[in-house]
């Protein structure tokens, strides 16, 4: 018989697919390319060590990749091309598939270096062997999807992992095996899958230290993290592993070797069409998965900018009695039934409704026009007022009632975001009561995750995961918290918040934002003033951005430029240099642009202040301190207005130097000044 062999072309490199680790599941081509090559750059943190020992020549030199750059691996190459040797640049599974190779045919493409690819198993295939079991099964699956979660990668929007599971075809997934509790929730949140549903995941198949668990999307996730995998493992879902998970077959036959099928190879020994058309349409039907549409989030505008501070409404005359003397003390408007109307005129609290309604519609009433309601009444019934006005928690106001001696004050809604709980011990004190606190941050001593940095201003990102979080900062799950700023001012100003919470075994400082992409962080607090990068950007699922009012930005314009040039012109700079715009809290300018309309527009348009810097405080400034070149040094005797005003008003360091862009000049310094 004989025996093939492949004889590679001198100066060529050749991209060859390991495989999945075992030297011998290499392809045969891919295996006469190594014992033949000169030159072999092999992957070598993927890649089993015993494939780069296929090697023959003597002479071959075989080089790790793991530690060089693109260009480093180019070098090498580029090299041995010129010497007319025989490259094999080795990739793990298939070079196609997560292989990196795009950007090396592109370098090699330009030196004019040829090129081949020869593929090989990829590890999704390897796993299916190992597990003994057939991605597609018939009546059961007959797609195969590969693909992996956004991580240091970003992914398209169109392929996240809940649009591509939905289908409840067989799903490999790549590179995630540290983002696994993120995984499971994406694919049973698609609606593809159940708890039920088996999924394995394999560790280094085929390699000499193999290993793996299969169990459910309900078990795999406390299973993943017992076997402790961090790497070089592959996800594998599918109704089709059921095998695998409890060793029996299902009784399902394919077409092909069907006794009743006809095809052109065999006429069939019986044929049923009408059997075999009914069985289809039955099996279609079966099949179709009615899809209910998403509801989207409703775009609640905040009401709290056009309400009033705090009104106290009674039902009884007892209660009446308690809430004018709340109201005089809080200074607040006291709303109580026409028939307990106070004898005399009471001039320490001269804001009082006399209602004749009920008092279901007295709440009603003020709902939507005070952030505060204090209910002396019974639970019962204040629960019932409220009960059809309640929205969402960032919008609806703070809600707390009393008894009509003021023993007990119950914040029923808005404990945090709202201010309940601090009204309800301020009134405690009035009364001589108990505050009856519920929040379980509160009763554990734990943050309030919706009252962090709220007296220094910080705003939370509306796309933050502030519900979840706050349910594993109290459950003591491991919450991990990143301090992201882009000066030194702000980490510090940041710092200070961070501490006056306290330590607690279940808050970790890490170091940088990929420290929260891993598996065993199960939320995170990121304090930042930059702009989220896309590959960090999955994050805000488990995590709660904050945007410090730490920046100040110094703007300078032509005369008469519009607000809508200067606003693209802020927001281009700030996105070029990575500047969260929610972290600005003032703009900046000289007394010579303090009557320009464009600027007070656009400061106006942003609800930012816009603070004045004048010409005798400019000149002032020390002739030392550099600034970038500046018209207003020849035409007004200035030594600038973007930078020095931003600086002056900010009082910290200047973070961005002068950009001119248009008719405008914008820099941006760091908010020192208390």
């Amino acid at each position: 018989m004989e025996t093939y062999h492949f004889v590679p072309v001198p100066g060529l490199v050749y991209f060859v697919g390991a495989g999945p680790g075992a030297p011998d599941l290499i392809a045969v081509r891919g295996r006469d390319i190594i014992a033949q090559a000169d030159l072999i750059l092999y992957a070598d943190s993927l890649v089993e060590e015993s494939v780069a020992k296929l090697a023959r020549k003597p002479n071959a030199k075989i080089v790790t990749s793991s530690d060089l750059h693109l260009d480093q691996m180019i070098e090498l190459m580029q090299a041995a091309a010129a010497r007319s040797e025989v490259i094999a640049r080795v990739h793990s599974g298939d070079p196609s598939l997560y292989g990196a190779v795009h950007e090396q045919m592109v370098k090699l493409n330009d030196l004019g270096i040829g090129f081949e690819i020869v593929p090989g198993i990829t590890a999704a295939f390897a796993a299916a062997a190992r597990l003994k079991v057939e991605l597609t099964v018939p009546d059961v699956v007959q797609t195969i999807i590969l693909t992996r979660t956004a991580g240091r990668t970003t992914m398209p929007g169109k392929e996240n992992l809940q649009a591509l599971a939905a289908t409840g075809a067989s799903l490999a997934i790549y590179l995630s095996v540290t983002r696994m509790r993120q995984v499971v929730a994406d694919l049973l949140a698609s609606g593809g899958y159940t708890v039920d549903t088996p999924i394995a995941v394999l560790h280094k198949v085929t390699w000499p230290d193999e290993s793996m668990v299969i169990g459910t999307l309900g078990s795999i996730v406390t299973q993943v993290r017992e076997a402790k995998y961090t790497k070089h493992a592959l996800i594998l879902v599918s109704p089709a592993l059921a095998p695998a998970l409890n060793r029996e077959y299902t009784r399902t036959s394919s077409h092909l070797y069907d006794a009743s099928y006809t095809h052109r190879f065999r006429r069939a020994e019986k044929q049923d069409r009408e059997k075999e058309q009914a069985e289809a349409t039955a099996s279609k039907n079966a099949d179709l998965i009615a899809i209910g549409e998403k509801h989207l989030a409703k775009n609640r505008a905040s009401q709290s900018a056009n309400r009033s501070a705090c009104v106290v409404i009674a039902i009884t005359r007892r209660g009446s009695a308690l809430a004018l003397k709340l109201a005089a003390a809080l200074g607040a408007t006291a709303s109580i039934p026409v028939r307990f109307a106070p004898q005399a005129p009471d001039t320490a609290n001269p804001s009082i409704r006399l209602y004749t309604e009920s008092a279901l519609d007295e709440v009603r009433h003020y709902w939507g026009t005070h952030t505060q309601l204090i209910l002396v009444m019974p639970t019962g019934i204040a629960v019932r007022a409220i009960a059809p006005m309640l929205g969402h928690k960032s919008t609806d106001p703070a809600v707390l009632c009393l008894d009509e001696q003021g023993a007990s004050i119950i914040p029923l809604l808005g404990g945090h975001q709202a201010g309940a709980n601090a009204l309800a011990q301020q009134i405690a004190q009035f009364t001589h009561g108990q505050a009856i606190i519920s929040t379980a941050s509160d009763l554990q001593g734990k943050p309030a995750l919706d009252l962090l940095g709220q007296t220094q201003g910080w705003k939370i990102a509306a796309e933050s995961a502030l519900t979840y979080a706050s349910a594993c900062v109290v459950n003591d799950d491991k919450v991990g918290v990143v301090i992201d700023m882009a000066h030194a001012d702000g980490v510090a100003q940041a710092e200070a918040v961070i501490a006056t919470i306290g330590k607690h075994d279940n808050l970790l400082r890490l170091p940088t934002l990929d420290e929260l992409d891993l598996d065993d962080i199960d939320a995170g607090i990121i304090i930042s003033d930059r702009i989220l990068s896309d590959r960090h950007q999955h994050l805000l699922r488990k995590c709660v951005l904050y945007r410090p009012p730490s920046l100040v930005v110094g703007m300078g314009c032509q005369r008469d430029t519009a607000e809508q040039a200067l606003s693209e012109a802020l927001m281009q700079t700030l996105t070029a240099a990575s500047i969260a715009l929610d972290s600005v809290r003032a703009i900046a300018t000289a007394d010579l642009k303090a009557d320009e309309v464009g600027l007070l527009a656009l400061a106006k348009s942003l609800n930012l202040p816009l603070h004045i810097i004048s010409s005798e405080q400019l000149r002032a400034i020390n002739p030392t301190t550099h600034y970038s070149p500046s018209a207003a040094q020849a035409k007004f005797g200035l030594p600038g207005v973007a930078e020095p005003c931003a600086v002056l008003v900010g009082g910290g360091e200047l973070i961005l130097p002068k950009q001119s862009i248009g008719h405008c000049t914008i820099s941006v310094a760091s908010w020192k000044n208390e």
